[in-house]
């Protein structure tokens, strides 16, 4: 997941990117993969820090972020100057469109019920 985050966001700023790359020439690629890297295993080294509730967490923070993330890769596979013959047909939109939509209302149903246990009991 370093990686592939390390990537999008050089590639969103515009910057160098590549682990075949020196520092010198992508140092913010680089600076983000390793600080990434490191963060992530001074989080698993902390002292009596239970790991499972650390993986869950960061599956949790994961599903609520998919939405939103499938949402703006559907507006951009639809964005026919990007994009050109590619685009999404109706048929894919439609699944797609139906798809987010689930995501999104199973989503705000977790947080909410994870806020508010008290409405699953009545």
């Amino acid at each position: 997941i370093p990686l592939s985050t390390a990537y999008a966001v050089c590639e969103a700023f515009g910057w160098e990117a590549g682990l075949d790359r020196t520092f010198k020439d992508a140092p913010m690629f680089l600076g983000l993969y390793t600080g990434m890297l490191i963060t992530g295993a001074l989080v698993v080294l902390i002292p009596r820090l239970p790991l499972i509730p650390v993986m869950l967490a960061s599956q949790v923070l994961n599903g609520i972020l998919l939405p939103v993330i499938m949402v703006f890769m559907l507006i951009l596979s639809n964005d026919r100057q990007l994009m050109g013959e590619y685009t999404n047909n109706r048929g894919f939109n439609l699944i797609a469109g139906f798809t987010v939509g689930a995501l999104v209302i199973l989503t705000l149903l977790l947080v909410l019920l994870t806020l508010f246990p008290h409405l699953l009991a009545g």
